[in-house]
């Protein structure tokens, strides 16, 4: 199972990163993808900007997007100082639903999931996806339910169906896995 990772918000509209510090004097930022991914970044033509506190949103043309190890350093049009750039920083990166590439039948985005119901291949409900965690590895379906909260690989050995439909995950967790998170 492959994912894209982002956090969904009010509309049409896909949170995929954070800004971090300015970086130089141009007006560059850095931003931290959600992904892990920085070269995602350049697939977008404009990012979405809101303020920390979320009370300002603006729309920026994406003038250049390089990777600089796990974060992406990246030019918005009309960002043309280091003072301009460190306003943004804490904002949140957004883009329009509609600018997200088209992903393959197996692959889905993290917004996707989040809030599916989860059984096991016996039918046991496990709970419901709260969020997704990247890591170096593989993906990581994280469930609640009851005050409980269980870690489960998103990989295909474990995730064995998800009916975007229905609304709901299959999954094969090793043994013992449920028991020890719970």
């Amino acid at each position: 199972m492959k994912s894209g990772a982002e956090k969904t918000l009010e509309g049409d509209v896909l949170a995929v990163g954070e800004i971090g510090r300015p970086h130089g004097i141009k007006g560059e930022v850095k931003i931290y993808p959600y992904s892990g991914s920085p070269d995602s970044l350049k697939l977008y033509v404009k990012l979405i900007v809101r303020s920390p506190d979320g009370s300002v949103a603006k729309t920026y043309k994406l003038s250049s997007s390089r990777s600089q190890k796990q974060v992406a350093v990246v030019k918005l049009e009309g960002i043309d100082s280091r003072n301009a750039a460190e306003l943004l920083t804490g904002s949140e990166v957004l883009v329009e639903r509609q600018e997200m590439p088209e992903l393959a039948e197996d692959e889905f985005y993290w917004h996707d999931l989040e809030g599916m119901a989860v059984f096991t291949l016996s039918g046991r409900r496990v709970g419901t996806v709260v969020k997704l965690l990247a890591t170096g590895a593989h993906d990581i379906l994280v469930i609640a339910d009851r005050g409980r909260e269980y870690l489960i690989p998103a990989v295909d050995e474990f995730v064995r169906a998800i009916d975007l439909e229905s609304g709901t995950i299959t999954v094969d967790p090793p043994e013992g896995l449920l028991e020890m998170n719970g």
